[in-house]
């Protein structure tokens, strides 16, 4: 299989020697779904801004779709990130849509100001993808107008819009209560029947074991325990791992 995203010992440290990643490495595949569980704090979600771009790396390399955006800590030169930068699209747990934007053009914008496209070409793509989300409806409203479900549908179509390799979504239902998470997970499931490469941070873990390929389960900045949903979450060997997912039921 083509591999999309190779991380490999990804050291990240802020300020006053604060090591948040230490030593992270993992593969995604074409079509699988990634998907990392863990406590708040363990790391989660600086990876994937690692991987978007929103976050430097200390040390250590990646690579997406077998170009290389950073190797043992030093980057590829501007043009070569940009191109890369394309080939992933982050969908955030907060939703980040332009308040001052309708739903169209929050999803239109990017498309004409990176991809070139014109007013025409990025509107037909919105609009196919706000009808896959069911928001046809919305396409003239402000996000202040949506329920928090709508608005994160909206940013995944915004994601989809600019036709990355893969989806990183950080926590995507954190900010929704339980109903609207149910919105959130049914788009996700969908789209990995379609055999869309995904990396998912989430909290939901019900959900993680349906939908994923793999599981890595992250405490402290490490990978404690990693391998197919059921031996992670079903049969779990690490005492770390047993005593996070004891908190959750089944």
């Amino acid at each position: 299989m083509e591999e999309i995203i190779r991380v490999e010992n990804i050291k990240k440290t802020f300020r006053e020697n604060l090591e948040i990643l230490k030593g992270i490495s993992f593969s995604v595949e074409r079509g699988e779904v990634l998907s990392i569980i863990g406590p708040s704090g363990s790391g989660k979600s600086t990876m994937l801004r690692c991987i978007s771009q929103l976050e430097t790396v200390t040390d250590g390399t990646i690579k997406i779709c077998g170009q290389t955006l950073v190797e043992n800590g030093v980057y590829a030169d501007k043009k070569a990130r940009h191109e890369i930068i394309l080939k992933s699209g982050l969908v955030f747990q907060n939703f980040n849509l332009f308040p001052h934007y309708s739903v169209l053009k929050n999803i239109t914008a990017a498309q004409i100001r990176v991809l070139g496209k014109s007013k025409d070409e990025a509107e037909a793509v919105a609009i196919d993808l706000l009808k896959r989300m069911g928001l046809e409806s919305k396409i003239n409203n402000y996000p202040c107008e949506l329920s928090g479900g709508q608005q994160q549908r909206v940013s995944i179509a915004r994601a989809l819009a600019l036709k990355p390799e893969v989806l990183l979504f950080d926590e995507p239902t954190s900010a929704l209560d339980l109903e609207l998470t149910g919105e959130i997970l049914a788009v996700i499931k969908e789209l990995a029947a379609e055999k869309m490469t995904m990396v998912v941070v989430t909290h939901e873990m019900a959900f993680a074991r349906d939908i994923s390929s793999h599981i890595i389960f992250m405490d402290g900045g490490v990978i404690v325990e990693e391998g197919s949903p059921d031996s992670v979450i079903n049969n779990p060997q690490m005492e770390r791992t047993k005593a996070f997912l004891s908190r959750f039921s089944s």
